[in-house]
């Protein structure tokens, strides 16, 4: 862990915070001292590993590195943000360790008291105050149905934080360096969007942006970079092998929702456009069931990561209303996101939802 801990301060080293001050891009210095000084958290947690402390000393250094932690990520964030204009040119979520950071840190120091489980249900968490060891700790949950035990390693959680935030550092820090020139990729992803609504072979454009986007970024990395994540959308949702033509028309609505996004991702902008694809039966068909049934509404609210513990219990109850209204093409198209999620196409199951997330709610 030293070395890898150094190479992260290395890498920190390597942005002039003063610059930044001097011409006045405070986004840019906060996210560098930020990273800097829970970086400092960090290194501390580890001399802990060797000397003796009361329980009072371990749970408040915990509670510091889980606190840390989270504001070393949300700085990341910040800076690919004031270099990119756009948080989405990083994922860190992909990290399952990373992803389960915000719960942990919220359970246990965020609201350990007052945690919202489910809908109506709140929980209550515990810590294991003599647990805590340098290298795992655990809690309970408590919900007025069950106990959960959660046993974390401390240790699996800082890898990971460290291998991410050290690759990302690399990448900011050559767009920091070199102000790239985004025009061939413009080019590029304009002839792609162009070929999909044009009903032309948008795949192999798509293909000769890919291998333009990777000459100009020749070590980034899927988990870091939303591009190839996209990228990877697209060929599982091409892949899909559809059972009706309604089920055709949804996933290929939804991969032209992809280049929508990656779009947006190079020109830094919202996609502007005359017309779209013309909105297939079973996403019309939910949309419609929206419109007229907005108390469904506070359910979309949880469909932006189905790692959420209230994503499945979200498209259940919409389905489950859904069926009662007999609004059979709504149905039909959460059952293909029901489908994805029991066979833990997680990826699969963000490509479906999309067009929900992209659905603008009446007032």
């Amino acid at each position: 862990m030293d070395k890898i801990i150094k190479e992260n301060e290395r890498r920190i080293e390597r942005f002039d915070s003063k610059y930044y001050l001097s011409i006045k891009n405070y986004s840019m210095a906060a996210a560098i001292s930020a990273l800097e000084t829970t970086n400092e958290i960090q290194k501390s947690y580890f001399k802990w590993a060797n000397e003796k402390h009361s329980v009072g000393d371990n749970i408040l250094r915990l509670y510091a590195l889980l606190q840390g932690l989270f504001v070393s990520v949300d700085s990341l964030y910040s800076l690919a943000l004031s270099l990119t204009k756009s948080k989405s040119f990083i994922n860190i979520n992909n990290n399952k360790d990373l992803r389960q950071l915000r719960y942990i840190r919220n359970d246990v120091v965020g609201h350990p008291s007052n945690r919202v489980f489910d809908s109506d249900t709140l929980a209550y968490c515990i810590l294991d105050n003599e647990s805590i060891t340098p290298q795992t700790f655990s809690y309970d949950i408590y919900t007025k149905d069950d106990v959960i035990k959660k046993e974390i390693n401390v240790i699996d959680i800082l890898k990971s934080y460290y291998q991410e935030a050290n690759s990302l550092l690399d990448e900011l820090y050559k767009l920091a360096a070199n102000d790239k020139n985004k025009t061939s990729l413009e080019a590029y992803i304009s002839v792609v969007v162009d070929d999909y609504y044009m009903n032309r072979d948008y795949l192999a454009s798509f293909d000769n942006f890919i291998k333009e986007y990777k000459k100009l970024y020749p070590n980034s990395k899927k988990e870091q970079h939303r591009v190839l994540w996209r990228k990877d959308l697209i060929d599982k949702l091409v892949n899909y092998k559809a059972a009706t033509m309604e089920e055709k028309n949804v996933i290929f609505y939804c991969i032209g929702l992809e280049l929508i996004k990656i779009y947006e991702l190079v020109y830094k902008s919202k996609y502007k456009v005359e017309t779209f694809k013309q909105t297939p039966m079973y996403i019309s068909s939910l949309y419609r069931f929206l419109n007229k049934n907005k108390s469904m509404y506070s359910y979309l609210d949880y469909l932006d990561n189905s790692n959420h513990p209230l994503f499945i219990t979200s498209i259940k109850a919409l389905k489950k209303e859904a069926t009662i209204k007999r609004v059979n093409g709504a149905v039909s198209y959460l059952d293909m996101i029901l489908k994805q999620y029991e066979k833990n196409e997680h990826d699969m199951v963000y490509a479906l939802v999309l067009p929900i997330k992209e659905y603008k709610r009446k007032k």
